[in-house]
């Protein structure tokens, strides 16, 4: 396959996966920013790619909790509960920021009523903390109507360029049947 055809196929792919969680960002309440205690800095590849798996597996474990936290085992009885949540990992491009780590957006929706912010942001906090990878940096903020797919794009946008669309992490990406018959 020529660069032609790659350019073709790379730009069809975002094209489709745009698309696809436009639809699906529209359930979204909330914007989540969580931070990694891994540097990405002049980093080899081999330990870019570590750093990566290990940070998936940590967000695993922190969805599973997140699940749990917000519907006990309801999702697992009832499909309908099961939180929407859009992961991306962003980061692994930096070449100019000592400082930065791995970090992860989130779009998250149909949430119980019953979870307020405070609530919400206090047991993420907690919960992401105690991962291997977790710090209690991380940020909540409400989604008005209208803005769930600027937060798309936004936690989308390594797709766009640096990082050959692979910034959504789809094996985290979770929502219910029936919001997935809609799209």
């Amino acid at each position: 396959m020529n660069n032609e055809q790659q350019n073709t196929h790379k730009k069809a792919y975002v094209a489709a996966q745009t698309d696809y969680l436009d639809k699906l960002a529209q359930h979204c309440d909330y914007a989540l920013t969580l931070q990694t205690n891994l540097p990405t800095y002049g980093i080899s590849a081999a330990t870019m790619e570590k750093r990566l798996d290990a940070t998936r597996n940590c967000l695993h474990k922190f969805r599973m909790r997140f699940n749990r936290l917000l519907t006990g085992n309801g999702h697992r009885r009832n499909n309908d509960y099961l939180p929407v949540f859009i992961a991306a990992i962003e980061g692994t491009q930096n070449t100019y920021d000592k400082n930065r780590t791995l970090h992860i957006h989130i779009a998250l929706g149909n949430l119980p009523t019953a979870a307020t912010q405070q609530l919400l942001e206090d047991g993420i906090r907690q919960i992401w903390a105690a991962t291997d990878v977790g710090t209690t940096d991380i940020k909540l903020d409400r989604l008005t109507k209208g803005t769930e797919q600027r937060w798309n794009s936004y936690i989308g946008k390594e797709a766009h360029y640096k990082n050959n669309s692979e910034v959504i992490d789809y094996s985290n990406t979770q929502a219910p049947n029936k919001i997935l018959a809609t799209i």
